[in-house]
C-alpha cells in the first residue's frame, strides 16, 4: 500500500542506539527519546527523539540530530538540530 507502514525495511525503533553522555551509543539500545538539558539560548530540559547519530572528526565526539519541543508560555516550537551527546540523556531518567 502507498505511503502505508510497510514490515521489513529498515532497523526497528527498539532496536536504534541511544547514548548515555559520555559514552558512546550503544549498538542496539531499545529507546530513542530523550530529555535535551542545553543549549544556552533553550535551556530545557525539553522532550525529544533522537533521529541519527555521527561522530564529529577529529576529536571523535558524538553528536545526535534530535527533534525537541520548547514551549514558552502557551506557545510551542519544534527544534531540529545536531548537538553533541553531553547536551542528552535518556528519557527513562526523570526530568527535573
Amino acid at each position: 500500500m502507498a505511503g502505508g507502514m510497510g514490515r521489513g525495511r529498515g532497523v526497528p525503533l527498539r532496536d536504534r542506539p541511544v547514548v548515555t553522555p559520555g559514552l558512546a551509543p550503544p549498538p542496539r539500545a531499545s529507546r530513542r527519546h530523550c530529555w535535551v538539558e542545553g543549549p544556552a539560548d533553550h535551556p530545557g530540559p525539553w522532550p525529544g527523539v533522537i533521529v541519527e547519530w555521527r561522530r564529529d572528526q577529529p576529536a571523535g565526539d558524538w553528536t545526535a540530530l534530535v527533534v525537541y519541543v520548547v514551549s514558552e508560555g502557551s506557545t510551542s516550537t519544534t527544534v531540529h538540530t545536531w548537538l553533541s551527546a553531553r547536551f542528552l540523556r535518556p528519557a527513562d531518567t526523570v526530568s527535573p
